[in-house]
């Protein structure tokens, strides 16, 4: 079997074996990994509770931050392994609030804690 069809498959047997948020694209490519999913939520709250329902079934977790270099938007994004070890990353865009993202400037990539998602898929935000 190629390893499209095994990345394929994979991704197919994550999404029917768990109650995941609506998903707007899934991008599957043999030549580079991970297996990339942006979300179909809007907002840092829901963003964030659908990164952490993703991050509750892929092994490995990790998260990140990066503000585009428009300054406008913000990308957080989870990486981890389905159970079988497919790579996995699933991102949302939310709008840049300073607030927010104090010490995130335009074009910046960060690591963060997967924790800060849970206080940020409250109404109230938590700042980074």
């Amino acid at each position: 079997m190629n390893r499209l069809m095994i990345f394929l498959d994979a991704i197919r047997d994550h999404l029917d074996s768990h109650q995941l948020p609506p998903v707007a694209t899934v991008d599957v490519n043999a030549w580079s990994s991970p297996i990339k999913v942006q979300l179909d939520a809007d907002g840092l709250p829901e963003v964030s509770r659908a990164l952490l329902v993703w991050a509750h079934t892929l092994d490995d977790v990790s998260a990140q931050l990066w503000r585009l270099r428009d300054g406008r938007w913000v990308h957080l994004s989870i990486t981890g392994r389905t159970p079988c070890g497919i790579p996995v990353r699933v991102f949302g865009v939310v709008p840049f609030e300073p607030s927010t993202f104090p010490d995130l400037p335009a074009g910046a990539k960060q690591d963060m804690p997967v924790y800060l998602l849970r206080g940020w898929s409250s109404s109230g935000e938590v700042a980074a």
